[in-house]
C-alpha cells in the first residue's frame, strides 16, 4: 500500500514504524474510504434523477400526493431478493432512508401522527416508512390532520387501536383519501394506518382495509378478514379479498 495512502487514513502515524497489524488495518480504512467514495456518487446520482422523476409524474385523476406506494414497494422487494439473509435488516433500514431522500428532492413529505394510545410506537413506525427526510409530527385532533391529508399537503398516520372512530369517516366524509401502509408490532395487526390522497392505482399490493357494516367474519367467499376496531356496527378490517378502493364492499386503501 502507498505511503501517501497509508497517511491518508492513520495521517498520525509514520509507516515506517507502523506493525503489520496496523498496516492490515489501514489497508481496511483504505479500502472502506474508497467504497464510501462510490457510495456517496451513487447516492448523489440517484438523489438527481430522483429529482427528475418527480418533475415528470403525472397523476392521471387530479391531484394527489407524489407518494406511489406501488413502486416503493417493487424496489424494496427487488433490493431485499438480492440481500443476504445476515443484513436484510440493515439493508431495509437504508434502503428506506435513500427512498425517503429521494421523495424530499420532490419537495419534503409533510406527516402528521395522531396517537393517544402508544404514541412512540406509532411515530417510530412513521420515521422508519417515511425516513429522516420527513417532516413528522405529533397532532392531538384526528379529524384536522386528515383535513390536512385531503388538502394534499401531506399524509395523516392515526392510530386504530383507540376509541375514536375516525375511520368510520374514510366511507362517509373521505372519500378522497386512500390507506396505504399500516404500523404496529412486529408480525402483528397494525394498530395505526398511514392515509393519504394516494392515485388509487398506486396503492401497494397486499391485503385491503375495509370499513364495513357488520362483523370482520368474512363474506362467505373464502376470502378472510381481521378486525381491527368496531363501533356502533361498523368494522375496520384487513381482507385478502382482491377489493378496488372505494367500491360497495368499503375497500378504503391496502397494506403491502
Amino acid at each position: 500500500m502507498p505511503a501517501s495512502n497509508l497517511q491518508q487514513v492513520w495521517p498520525e502515524m509514520n509507516p515506517e514504524d507502523m506493525s503489520p497489524e496496523q498496516m492490515a488495518l489501514a489497508a481496511l480504512r483504505h479500502e472502506i474510504d474508497l467504497v464510501d467514495d462510490e457510495i456517496l456518487a451513487l447516492f448523489q446520482r440517484r438523489l438527481a434523477i430522483a429529482a427528475k422523476v418527480g418533475q415528470a409524474k403525472d397523476a392521471p385523476h387530479g391531484p394527489h400526493t407524489k407518494l406511489r406506494p406501488d413502486r416503493e414497494q417493487t424496489v424494496l422487494s427487488r433490493v431485499m431478493a438480492k440481500a443476504d439473509p445476515e443484513n436484510a435488516v440493515a439493508v431495509e433500514g437504508l434502503w428506506r432512508e435513500i427512498v425517503g431522500w429521494g421523495l424530499a428532492r420532490q419537495g419534503q413529505l409533510q406527516v402528521q401522527v395522531w396517537a393517544p394510545v402508544d404514541p412512540t410506537r406509532a411515530f417510530d413506525g412513521a420515521r422508519h416508512r417515511f425516513g429522516t427526510a420527513a417532516a413528522i409530527r405529533m397532532v392531538r385532533d384526528p379529524q384536522a390532520a386528515l383535513a390536512f391529508a385531503a388538502e394534499g399537503k401531506g399524509v395523516a398516520v392515526l392510530a386504530v387501536n383507540t376509541e375514536d372512530p375516525w375511520w368510520v369517516g374514510l366511507r362517509r366524509d373521505w372519500s378522497s383519501l386512500s390507506v396505504f401502509d399500516g404500523f404496529g408490532a412486529a408480525g402483528g395487526q397494525p394498530t395505526s394506518l398511514a392515509v393519504g390522497k394516494i392515485d388509487p392505482a398506486a396503492l401497494p399490493k397486499g391485503r385491503r382495509v375495509v370499513v364495513s357494516a357488520g362483523g370482520d367474519a368474512g363474506d362467505g367467499g373464502g376470502a378472510r378478514r381481521w378486525g381491527l376496531n368496531t363501533h356502533h356496527g361498523w368494522t375496520l378490517a384487513l381482507t385478502d379479498a382482491d377489493l378496488t378502493p372505494g367500491d360497495a364492499e368499503g375497500c378504503v386503501g391496502a397494506i403491502g
